[in-house]
């Protein structure tokens, strides 16, 4: 990746952390605000339930892009930027303009996300071979 592409790139993955620092921000500020809200009422108990779920799963998945954002950033600065920390190839440049901050070449990806789906379906019994009683 050429020193015009690698500066686009850092470019790119700042705003990205700038914009899911507020993000952040601005979940705790409504998680708060549902923590205080008082209702005796089932369906309001279950929407503001629901919305707190909610909250917690975009906190969670914002909290790990964020992560991998500052990873990428730090390997920008040590020179791996664009090197798969998997198989030690390099990452195509069309991958780190989609997806400026991954770790994995494609390869590697559709290989990890494979055997996460895999061992979830054995986990969920769909592999297990059915028994006679």
């Amino acid at each position: 990746m050429d020193a015009r592409n690698i500066t686009g790139s850092r470019q790119r993955l700042w705003n990205e952390y700038q914009s899911l620092v507020q993000a952040i921000n601005r979940n705790r500020l409504a998680a708060k605000e549902l923590a205080v809200e008082k209702t005796e009422d089932e369906y309001d108990l279950a929407t503001i339930n629901q919305s707190r779920d909610l909250l917690y799963d975009l906190h969670e998945s914002e909290f790990q892009r964020l992560k991998s954002t500052e990873e990428a950033l730090k390997a920008i600065d040590s020179g791996q930027y664009g090197e798969c920390v998997r198989c030690g190839e390099d990452i195509k440049e069309k991958r780190l303009m989609a997806v400026p901050w991954t770790t994995l070449c494609l390869r590697c990806q559709e290989e990890t996300e494979s055997a996460l789906l895999s061992s979830s379906l054995v986990s969920a019994g769909v592999d297990e071979p059915e028994t006679e009683p």
